[in-house]
Formats: structure tokens, sequence, C-alpha cells
């Protein structure tokens, strides 16, 4: 079991105002509204719901199809309305379901967007799904709801490399309000270079340790140094040497903490594409059974 609740240096983050999520009325993305409606209700935040029709089509499939949309999403307002008491407005545009996404991201600037997970089909194997293509391209984080929703995050994730990227989202998550009130996990996954060499020079198991524990020790001193300074106290803090797949680790480590959350940053030196395909962050999110928080570099940086 996991010890207290995180205390945090500084006041909760700021609540999100406004959450974007994208829905296709498939049992994928009613999990999407599903958590995007816990979210709001938990952080007082609006929703808009956007639906993309797709444009590849005759005219009167596309208008027939858009009234369809309208229809449905109003009765979703009306039930979010009634029901769940949450504000919510609705957008019903065409093209290509991520470009559509994104458009309307643009537009009306939301602190977060929620969709559902993936259905991977023989074509995405070359141009990826949906939910894979919008977070490639997308400046806003974005919330891959991949579990059944089922109440407020309670235990939270944070993979760190320390990097600038890592940092940008632990201060993304503290905004949108999410490590408020929760228990937070911190992953760490340290170099140890030598490992593998003093394996195959069939140094013995002490000497290993040894250098383990130094480069641990290390590793452990920076990564609070690293926390500190994002304001975050109390947290579990995982050290684990980085050894084969950093995505398996990651997932093995959501798995063994019960946590409900993973939440990874972007690297902004690679690009959020090139860091995406094929990379660690595209391999939590195709495998993972948790939601999964993706967020970009701050665009001032």
């Amino acid at each position: 079991m996991l010890g207290a609740q995180t205390s945090r240096s500084r006041a909760g983050g700021q609540a999100v105002k406004h959450i974007l999520v994208a829905t296709d009325f498939s049992a994928r993305s009613d999990r999407a509204s599903r958590r995007a409606v816990l979210t709001a209700r938990t952080i007082e935040a609006e929703l808009t719901l956007v639906h993309v029709v797709d444009d590849d089509q005759p005219n009167y499939l596309i208008e027939r199809q858009r009234s369809a949309a309208t229809e449905l999403l109003g009765q979703m307002t009306t039930t979010l309305a009634e029901v769940d008491k949450v504000a919510s407005r609705m957008i019903v545009t065409t093209g290509d379901a991520f470009d559509g996404i994104l458009r309307t991201a643009a537009e009306i600037n939301p602190d977060l967007i929620i969709v559902g997970p993936h259905r991977r089909q023989f074509l995405d194997t070359f141009v990826g799904t949906t939910a894979e293509r919008t977070i490639q391209r997308s400046r806003h984080p974005i919330l891959m709801a991949n579990a059944v929703p089922s109440g407020s995050y309670n235990r939270i994730l944070l993979a760190t490399d320390l990097t600038d990227a890592s940092r940008s989202a632990v201060t993304s998550a503290d905004r949108l309000g999410i490590l408020t009130g929760v228990e937070i996990v911190v992953l760490h996954l340290f170099d140890a270079p030598a490992i593998g060499m003093m394996k195959r020079a069939m140094e013995v198991p002490d000497a290993i340790n040894h250098y383990v524990s130094v480069e641990e020790k290390r590793a452990r001193s920076e990564l609070m140094s690293f926390l500190a300074g994002c304001g975050l106290q109390g947290a579990r803090l995982k050290l684990s040497p980085m050894q084969g797949s950093v995505a398996a680790a990651i997932r093995a480590c959501a798995d063994e903490q019960e946590v409900d959350l993973i939440v990874l940053g972007t690297s902004q030196r690679t690009g959020i594409e090139r860091f995406l395909l094929g990379s660690i962050a595209q391999a939590v999110l195709l495998d993972a059974a948790q939601d999964v928080l993706v967020v970009p570099p701050r665009q001032s940086d």
C-alpha cells in the first residue's frame, strides 16, 4: 500500500476551466465522455463535445450525418445539464477526425482534451489511429481514457527523466488540478551504463550491486532536487536502473502500484511526432491499462 496522500509545497493547482472531449458515439468514446464528466465535476470545468463528420463522402451523406450528430450531441448536452449538473456545449465539424479535433482545439483553446482509447486497424500500422495522430500534433495536454471510468483519480504515476519536458508535465498536471488530493508515485529510470559491461566481464554480484547502489544514490538526490523544484513533497519514489524497454518498465510500475493514471511529458528536443512515433510514449499509450495523460512542451518553450 502507498503512504499518505502527497503534500504540496504550494497550494493546489488551478482548476480546469474548459475540457474538450471528442466523441464518435462509439463505446470507446463513451469512456472519454464519462471521464470528462467525472473530471469536470471534480474541478468545476465546462465541457465542449466535438464530433467530426468524415468529409470524404457525398454531400448528402455529410449533411445527413451532420444532422444526426447534432441531434445526438443535443441529447448529450441536455443529459449533462440535467443529470450530471455539468455545463456543456457542442460542435459538429467536418474533415479527418484528428484534424477536426485539433482545429476545434485551436479555436476554443481548452485546458485539456480527452479522447477514447484507440482501435488499431491495418491502415493504422502506417498512419496511426485517430487518438495517436491527435496526440502527435496537439499543443494541448491530452488524456486518453483507456480504463472504464469509475470515479476520480486516487493514485497517479509520474514518469520522469528529470528534463524540462518532465517538468512541464508536472506543471501542467498541477495546473489542471490533477495532482491535488491524490497519492503520487514518481518513477525514475536512471542510467547505470556499466551494468552490462560488468556482467559480461563476469564481475561478482557484490561489485555490481555496489555500483548500482552508488548510481541509485546519485539519482535519488537528483530526483529529490527535481521534485523540490516542481513543488512536490511526500511522493513515493521508485528508482530503477534503465534496462530493456522503458515503456514496459513504466507499465509494470503502473500495474504494481495500482495507479489510475500515468502522466508523461513529450520531448522538446526531438519534437512531439518523433517522440511519439515508435517511442516510449506511444508504447505506453498502446498497451497501458490505465488512463494516460500526455503533456506537450509549453508553447512559450
